[in-house]
């Protein structure tokens, strides 16, 4: 007998327990559907050393669609349909937007990163980001990256988030577009703080003659092609560190990597 009260106290104290929460979630619910927006919180990362997407920005997309949030029910706020229209901004990696208890939307924006400027030979000019996707320039904001120009073909392409690397899947590396070489050697240059430092620029004559324009000395680094470009700018940061602190940066005019194993220089 004393076991069946027990049993019967705890499924009585359960049952009370899941009233009791099924009531303050609809009063909950009650509330927070009378929750209006009262402001909106937007967060750029990367805000400092980016500036192409603005807390104006972002405003002016939202109200494409909403004349203004502000004072309208939180429940009433489709936050997807924000994200989604958010996202598709050119220089819009991620978009994040939620509610807040205190009837506030939140948004988090994270900006493309561009490693490298393209000027192709019609006068095109974009950004190519850390991901391979291109990124129109700004009226309001010029990213200082590795700039290349001179005799590339390949033009800007106007859809959003074309992934340049996908131009050359499947193929051999001979056939490889010259943009994905480019976008190769440029993520590549951005990854060491070394060499993005010391290149400000890559000029192409053609994809057999490539030339680097340096920071530092004045003068000019002769690629040859970009095959095996981290050999060839290991052998020139060696001999940066070892031959010309001794016979000083305004000896040479030109420094050639094209050769195999050895690197001839053109004196001033």
């Amino acid at each position: 007998m004393k076991r069946w009260k027990i049993v019967l106290w705890n499924f009585t104290k359960w049952l009370l327990v899941g009233i009791y929460l099924i009531v303050a979630l609809s009063f909950a619910k009650s509330r927070s559907s009378m929750v209006t927006c009262s402001t909106i919180n937007i967060n750029i990362a990367d805000s400092l050393t980016n500036a192409f997407v603005t807390k104006a920005d972002v405003l002016k997309t939202i109200e494409r669609e909403h004349s203004n949030l502000i004072g309208i029910p939180l429940s009433m706020i489709n936050t997807h349909e924000i994200e989604q229209r958010l996202g598709a901004m050119q220089a819009v990696k991620t978009a994040e937007v939620y509610k807040t208890i205190n009837g506030s939307i939140s948004i988090d924006i994270e900006q493309r990163k561009p490693i490298v400027r393209i000027i192709n030979r019609q006068g095109q000019s974009y950004y190519i980001d850390v991901e391979g996707r291109t990124l129109p320039l700004s009226n309001k904001f010029t990213s200082h990256v590795l700039v290349v120009n001179g005799n590339i073909s390949e033009p800007f392409k106007i859809e959003p988030n074309i992934q340049i690397m996908k131009w050359a899947s499947g193929k051999r590396p001979t056939e490889t577009p010259l943009i994905c070489q480019l976008f190769d050697f440029a993520r590549y240059v951005n990854s060491d703080p070394f060499w993005r430092a010391q290149i400000t620029q890559v000029y192409v004559d053609n994809p057999s003659h490539i030339e680097l324009i340096p920071r530092v000395g004045p003068h000019t680094v002769i690629m040859g092609s970009l095959d095996d470009y981290q050999t060839k700018l290991a052998k020139l940061k060696l001999f940066y560190e070892r031959a010309l602190p001794e016979e000083g940066w305004n000896k040479y005019k030109e420094i050639n990597l094209k050769y195999k194993n050895q690197i001839v220089c053109s004196k001033r």
